[in-house]
């Protein structure tokens, strides 16, 4: 049986999942969340404090849908990335990422992409990948493009921020589209 709670290595790139990080590590990914550049994209961009983020921690535990992973290249932090809803059924999941916002690794979206496609379509074998981002995230919107993802359908008016409602962008990949 596959236990995306383990850690993985592709090269010289480690993927350490939460459930195995330091606390220092731990404090790192929560200050990162909260950044101002990587919150105001996320569906939920409250400030999140560390007895919530510790909370979330725990939950992962417990949790077989839902996985996330530190990502070190060189021994530089270089993001995190996670599969969520995975479904092993019907081989599909979404993905979430975001680089370091405060020490920019060269090429970091491009080794985040990468891990997760092999994660999902060479670990996990499964079929598809989707992923949402919000409407007025070109820049996202841009880079899953060049990463092979297409649009496949919008959800309109899905988050709130600040009172104003935006549509997301559903898009995906299949595992036979990575080639």
């Amino acid at each position: 049986m596959l236990d995306f709670k383990n850690n993985f290595e592709f090269g010289d790139v480690k993927i350490i999942n939460f459930l195995n990080i330091t606390n220092k590590e731990n404090e790192m990914i929560r200050t990162w969340r909260n950044n101002t550049n990587v919150r105001k994209f996320m569906f939920s961009d409250h400030i999140i404090l560390p007895q919530e983020h510790y909370t979330f921690i725990l939950k992962l535990k417990d949790d077989n849908k839902n996985f996330f992973w530190l990502v070190k290249k060189n021994e530089e932090y270089v993001g995190t990335i996670s599969l969520n809803r995975i479904d092993f059924n019907n081989g599909n999941a979404y993905l979430g990422l975001y680089a370091n916002p405060d020490n920019k690794v060269s090429g970091a979206g491009q080794i985040l992409i990468g891990c997760l496609k092999k994660l999902a379509f060479n670990v996990a074998n499964l079929h598809s990948l989707k992923l949402e981002v919000i409407d007025t995230n070109e820049r996202a919107k841009l880079f899953f493009k060049k990463s092979k993802f297409s649009e496949e359908g919008r959800l309109k008016d899905f988050v709130n921020k600040s009172g104003k409602w935006y549509d997301v962008i559903v898009m995906g990949i299949l595992n036979s589209d990575t080639g």
